[in-house]
């Protein structure tokens, strides 16, 4: 539960030892009781008890731990932010095991792309940008043939409206290409897959449009402060609530 739990700021611990001193070297001074029996007094009715004693060093104890703010660090490691973003446009009335084998080895090879994909037709498939690829393939491989694929609307596509990379490229898996690319915006760069000879036309279209490799690295931290802090609070009322019980001031 605990692990991979640290300290912001550990050298803060050393206020406990000032604590702890300030409670041998200065006490707190009281007004002075000028009738007999101080002394007998004192020990009955003034003494704190034990587990005011407790409450007060775990309120202490409990805030400076807050002080220290105490983290996990939760690294999130992704590749991309600076290469293409690609829309991947797959005619539904063509889908079948081997295409989408040739989608997969044109995934595999884009690793630091943001790639979205869309299937028009009655069941329309629509996937924004992502880097997650093993969900791009996750959602690729429950789709099924759809015969009965309408032509797409001009408006369709709206893909890119939150691209962030140097190049917006579309690839159709199609037949009948020209179906699809009257949809795609103005100024989009358009490769179209064959069947035949796909191997050599992937290695061709990976050589005018390079992979950029670069890797972003991206942390995040969780706190944990306000546990040892709220129970610091609450130790802080038992405290003062025994010191009011008792008359101490």
């Amino acid at each position: 539960m605990l692990e991979g739990i640290y300290f912001q700021f550990p050298k803060l611990g050393f206020l406990l030892f000032f604590f702890m001193a300030c409670e041998a070297l200065c006490p707190l001074r009281t007004n002075a009781l000028y009738f007999p029996g101080t002394m007998r007094f004192g020990e009955v009715g003034v003494k704190p008890a034990l587990w005011m004693w407790i409450l007060k060093w775990a309120m202490i104890g409990l805030f400076i731990v807050a002080v220290m703010s105490p983290v996990r660090d939760k690294e999130i490691t992704y590749q991309g932010g600076g290469g293409y973003d690609i829309l991947l446009i797959l005619d539904p009335a063509a889908i079948d095991e081997r295409l989408k084998e040739r989608v997969n080895t044109f995934v595999e090879k884009r690793p630091n792309d943001a790639i979205a994909l869309w299937v028009p037709g009655e069941s329309e498939v629509s996937v924004p940008l992502t880097y997650d690829h093993a969900a791009l393939a996750s959602i690729l491989s429950q789709i099924s043939r759809d015969k009965t694929a309408r032509r797409p609307e001009p408006d369709s596509v709206r893909y890119f409206k939150t691209a962030s990379g140097r190049v917006k490229w579309s690839v159709v898996f199609s037949d009948d290409p020209d179906l699809f690319i009257p949809s795609l915006p103005v100024g989009t760069a358009v490769s179209i897959a064959p069947e035949r000879n796909f191997s050599r036309w992937i290695d061709a279209i990976h050589r005018d449009h390079p992979p950029i490799s670069r890797m972003y690295e991206r942390r995040y931290v969780d706190y944990y402060y306000l546990y040892p802090l709220f129970l610091g609070f609450i130790a802080m009322l038992g405290y003062l609530y025994g010191r009011n019980q008792k008359g101490l001031k």
